[in-house]
């Protein structure tokens, strides 16, 4: 799709075809592959569910089949006809996932979230923790010393080394930025201690922590975690403990990692089709007295940076643009399928089905329309020279989405009414006795085809997992109601206000309006 507006025009990489259409075919690379990635996960990392220690979570049932997709994320890259489109080559000629750009230009926010929507396309948008997530996250941290080396020049070089770390080999991270819900009302101050990680100690190798951070999604398929943010405007009056940021190892031998219930009971692909492919699985981290060596530490005790990190890395522009991106294929996949249960049955020739329908393609124009902004208005920060997305597209998309994504989910709980209710296995559609297609038929489609469709939107809408999936979107970063109270206070509120000044003042004359400050500057402050 394209869109014309200030005097040029725009493309919006919307499918993998399109995507691959404007990049030309290029030489093989050496990136990390799918079986490196599995192999990387068998390290004796301590991963707990249900009572006891797994194993191996590349075998373990509920575990292993999200693996195999995050695999088949690395063997994407690695396929020659894709390197431009997901690929650069780096400084030190590497190359790299687009995801770890240093962005430079408005292409490089192109050609970045080309890469995002192309494995965002492939999974319909239901991996909000695809690998490429924290590439961009670890980028903006890395490229972030004008706030880690504020007061110690050694944490920002710390940063960017972590970066180039994690770039060059690619690694997988989960990350870790909440404390536990144990007292959100008393000050952190004032709560028993190391409830929440902190630093207990520190000496000539590292920092030592102990405590609980969350929502470690993805760390049982993750080599990494980066752990800091959690909680915001800190005193310095004995709170300064929780001031850290750090990366660490998913195996570090005194973090353990708390599960919660598997969603995936590996039931067939027909039965589950999503549940089976997208279980990214969520965790508490606890560290129980971790030596976090010092290279591996942006920020120790200094409440003033803590403070400052996550608005001086642009922390929402920086990770909301990967999530933005996902959320135009999942609004997309969501599209797709009401579709295609209204026709169905032929339901889609009702008005007032068509209005459900309307409305999911009005939130995914909005959403592709938000992606454009993102990157054409795209600002650089002075501070370090690099481009991010347009902050105020970032933030719409941010507040509106999960509010929008149980409104879509609602449709389709709607279009699908009681026929949720009577869904068979695929098993027993398999018995031939029953003789069943002509009860499970749709209006042109075999029974076989229909109940595929039907379980498919069940697994969205009435899932464990599913359920999951709208808890995420809901509180996906941040309470959106306290988030809208945080982005109405900041806002830069004189140029409205001025407006309403102007429009105010009563006509001059033949002056109806008042001009605007900019408008009469330019006329060399002439009434006329």
């Amino acid at each position: 799709m394209t869109w014309s507006g200030c005097g040029r025009e725009v493309r919006l990489v919307t499918t993998v075809g399109q995507a691959l259409r404007q990049f030309k075919r290029g030489n093989e690379m050496s990136l990390r592959t799918g079986a490196e990635y599995l192999t990387s996960l068998k390290d004796g990392r301590r991963v707990y569910h249900d009572g006891r220690l797994i194993d191996d979570v590349t075998i373990e049932p509920g575990l292993r089949n999200t693996a195999l997709t995050i695999a088949q994320y690395y063997d994407m890259q690695n396929r020659p006809e894709l390197e431009d489109l997901l690929t650069y080559e780096t400084s030190d000629g590497e190359r790299a996932h687009l995801s770890y750009i240093e962005p430079r230009s408005i292409d490089d926010l192109r050609r970045r979230a080309a890469a995002f929507g192309a494995w965002a396309e492939v999974t319909g948008g239901l991996m909000g923790r695809a690998p490429d997530y924290m590439n961009a996250c670890i980028m903006a941290i890395g490229n972030a010393g004008h706030v880690f080396g504020m007061n110690d020049d050694r944490f920002a070089k710390n940063a960017y080394d972590i970066y180039l770390r994690c770039r060059r080999n690619d690694v997988c991270m989960t990350h870790t930025f909440i404390n536990p819900m144990v007292d959100r009302f008393t000050p952190i101050v004032d709560q028993e201690k190391f409830i929440n990680a902190g630093i207990v100690d520190r000496n000539s190798d590292g920092i030592i922590v102990t405590g609980a951070r969350m929502v470690g999604t993805l760390a049982p398929f993750a080599d990494e975690n980066l752990s800091f943010g959690a909680p915001g405007n800190l005193q310095g009056y004995g709170d300064e403990i929780y001031a850290l940021g750090f990366q660490c190892r998913v195996d570090h031998p005194d973090l353990k990692w708390i599960c919660r219930d598997k969603l995936d009971g590996e039931h067939s692909h027909f039965d589950r089709p999503l549940t089976g492919r997208f279980e990214e699985m969520d965790a508490l981290a606890i560290w129980e007295e971790a030596l976090i060596p010092w290279e591996d530490v942006f920020i120790a005790g200094d409440t003033q940076t803590h403070n400052m990190a996550l608005p001086g890395m642009k922390f929402f522009q920086s990770l909301g643009h990967h999530v933005l991106v996902k959320n135009v294929a999942k609004t997309r996949f969501l599209f797709g399928l009401a579709h295609l249960m209204a026709e169905s049955s032929q339901i889609s020739q009702f008005v007032n089905v068509q209005d459900r329908l309307g409305d999911i393609l009005m939130w995914l124009n909005t959403m592709e329309a938000l992606a454009i902004a993102a990157v054409e208005g795209g600002e650089v920060n002075p501070a370090n020279g690099l481009f991010y997305a347009n902050e105020n597209a970032i933030q719409a998309s941010l507040r509106l989405y999960p509010e929008v994504y149980p409104r879509i989910i609602d449709h389709i709980i709607q279009l699908g009414g009681g026929g949720y209710v009577s869904l068979p296995q695929e098993a027993t559609l398999e018995l031939a006795e029953l003789v069943i297609d002509r009860y499970y038929k749709g209006a042109s489609q075999k029974s076989d085809d229909k109940v595929a469709l039907f379980r498919l939107a069940w697994d969205i809408c009435g899932t464990g997992w599913g359920g999951r999936q709208e808890l995420y979107e809901r509180f996906f970063f941040g309470d959106t109601q306290r988030m809208k109270g945080i982005n109405y206070q900041m806002y830069d509120k004189a140029d409205a206000v001025d407006m309403v000044a102007r429009i105010l003042q009563p006509p001059q004359d033949a002056q109806r309006v008042a001009w605007p400050q900019w408008i009469a500057s330019g006329l060399g402050g002439s009434d006329g």
